[in-house]
């Protein structure tokens, strides 16, 4: 069976989210962290909160990582090491304008030289397993082919990639033909990424390229949380049971941020992010609702409600 993996996505997959999925859902063979970058010579404090061993109860988490350069590699590397972690993943696919137009992310895809300079600082640390997430460009289709020679020569676990490129943003249809050839001349393990929502999409995925790894799954899973464990467990729950699930999870990072965040403003706009994929599950009329609530005491009753 193949490999699920949880993409990370920014301001929704942290630590809390991670752990309580893992406790409630499980199915994930590995979770990763939002990219941590430095932020004026520095980790963000927040990312750090975020690593720290002791707030993982997976037991599979993956730090990922997104830089310009050997030197920002070398620090952040250097730092989530110290914090007990021996694998990292290269972040060379997210497709926002502000990381791409500084050379981090997707936007180091169009220059070869500058990932074959991350490539020898990998082949030098054999102490720590490396993957990378990819997309097949930044603005050409052709840039991951290009590419090829120097990640077949890099001591990668394996590479992820979502066939699109950046400009495209999350529209837009999939490039299969190119994936394809980036997948037949490719010899590290290849993780898919890209548009999985059911189970019917993992299978096709895996029916048609039986060779892969595994799957990478984010926006599916934050849409429908058993998407993993129904793969694994061939077993779907009836909506009502779902609905519980997800109250049960929605539950533990209410109390989680309760504590955290500082005052009812900051935690009524957190737990309205949790919502965002979850319209199809909830109901268009209670999504709104819920859009809507303009105090913690109107969005705690529509929450009841459910």
């Amino acid at each position: 069976m193949m490999e699920i993996h949880f993409a990370p996505l920014q301001g929704y997959t942290d630590c809390c989210y991670r752990n309580l999925h893992n406790r409630i859902f499980g199915g994930v063979d590995a979770y990763y962290t939002p990219f941590v970058r430095m932020e004026h010579g520095e980790l963000r404090k927040k990312d750090i909160r975020d690593l720290l061993p002791e707030n993982d109860n997976t037991g599979k988490l993956i730090p990922q990582v997104i830089v310009k350069n050997v030197q920002e590699l070398d620090f952040l590397v250097s730092a989530i090491r110290e914090m007990g972690y021996n694998r990292i993943d290269v972040n060379m696919g997210c497709p926002f304008p502000m990381q791409t137009k500084k050379g981090r992310g997707a936007g180091l895809l169009p220059f070869p030289e500058d990932v074959e300079k991350l490539s020898y600082y990998i082949n030098d640390n054999p102490e720590v397993d490396f993957s990378i997430k990819m997309r097949l460009g930044c603005t050409d289709t052709r840039e991951c082919l290009r590419l090829l020679p120097v990640l077949n020569g890099t001591r990668l676990k394996h590479i992820a990639v979502h066939p699109r490129i950046a400009v495209q943003q999350y529209k837009g249809d999939l490039d299969m033909n190119t994936f394809e050839e980036f997948m037949d001349g490719c010899e590290k393990p290849i993780i898919f990424n890209g548009e999985l929502r059911t189970i019917e999409d993992i299978d096709n995925v895996v029916k048609r390229y039986p060779n892969l790894m595994g799957v990478m799954i984010g926006r599916g899973m934050l849409m429908h949380p058993s998407l993993a464990s129904e793969y694994v467990t061939s077993k779907t729950p009836e909506a009502d049971e779902l609905l519980r699930l997800v109250l049960e999870l929605h539950s533990g990072m209410y109390e989680h941020y309760s504590k955290t965040l500082q005052g009812d403003s900051h935690l009524l706009m957190k737990m309205k992010i949790f919502w965002e994929y979850l319209e199809d599950l909830i109901g268009h009329k209670n999504y709104k609702l819920i859009k809507k609530a303009v105090t913690i005491t109107k969005y705690n009753a529509v929450v009841a409600s459910l």
